[in-house]
């Protein structure tokens, strides 16, 4: 396996020692205890699920790619692909990220090894620079070095989306997931929070076109647009949403409410 120790920190530190899966409320670890499974939202082999091709073999063990599950929740989300595609797990993603911590202390990063140790294998850890690249042997079952290219300084967090698209910017980004984590809240009353993320995903999909892409490669011309349809067809029409109409209250706050802090 080639995910490094520095990325199952940061994944774990940002899922809270719990399960990425929504409402699921098992520890990652246990004491001592390993539970957690390393999940990929795109497939590292051919055949497995969500993979794709066009992922460089840095890319699939990225951070960005990878969710740490409980084997429960790890088993579901590989087994039920039509439900939980890659948009789906990348919402499940940002949500479990959203309320960690931002810091790795040093429990957490003990804890974060024993999980490491316990998926990658015992053995040490041995990193050699060398020009633009870093090579690291992994002693244990995995032998023979990894090189590991950092990414360009052009390839940030928007990575993937064009300069113009919704995702490029981070306010027009944060403002469309607190809109779809509304909903998502707002249904739960009828049906689990990764029901109604796939559910929100492939109706936006299907409303803009988007065939393969997300919303977040939606032009940024386009924000308003989907804003009006997150508001007024998806959470006006929840069961939470009728109530607030039916009593002349909010349904959620506006784009410069929510960027500036105003209620």
């Amino acid at each position: 396996m080639a995910v490094s120790s520095s990325t199952i920190k940061r994944l774990f530190v940002k899922a809270g020692n719990k399960c990425a899966m929504p409402k699921c409320q098992s520890p990652l670890l246990k004491g001592e205890q390993v539970l957690a499974e390393i999940c990929h939202i795109r497939a590292r082999r051919k055949g497995g699920a969500r993979y794709d091709p066009t992922l460089t073999a840095v890319e699939k063990d990225d951070f960005k790619n990878l969710i740490l599950l409980c084997p429960t929740c790890h088993t579901l989300v590989d087994k039920d692909r039509k439900t939980f595609d890659v948009e789906t797990l990348q919402d499940i993603q940002r949500y479990s990220e959203s309320g960690g911590e931002v810091e790795i202390s040093a429990e957490a990063s003990r804890q974060a090894m024993v999980i490491f140790n316990k998926i990658v294998g015992p053995g040490s850890t041995r990193a050699d620079a060398k020009g633009n690249a870093v090579a690291v042997a992994i002693g244990g079952d995995n032998h023979g070095p990894i090189t590991i290219h950092p990414p360009r300084k052009a390839r940030s967090e928007t990575r993937g989306y064009p300069a113009n698209s919704i995702g490029a910017d981070a306010n027009l980004t944060n403002y469309i997931e607190y809109l779809c984590g509304l909903y998502v809240e707002y249904m739960s009353q009828l049906e689990d929070e990764g029901t109604s993320w796939a559910k929100l995903g492939r109706h936006i999909k299907t409303k803009f076109r988007l065939q393969k892409r997300t919303r977040h490669h939606l032009s940024a011309e386009r924000f308003y647009d989907l804003v009006d349809y997150l508001v007024n067809d998806k959470l006006a029409n929840t069961p939470v949403g009728k109530k607030h109409r039916r009593a002349g209250t909010k349904l959620c706050r506006t784009y410069e409410e929510f960027r500036f802090g105003e209620m």
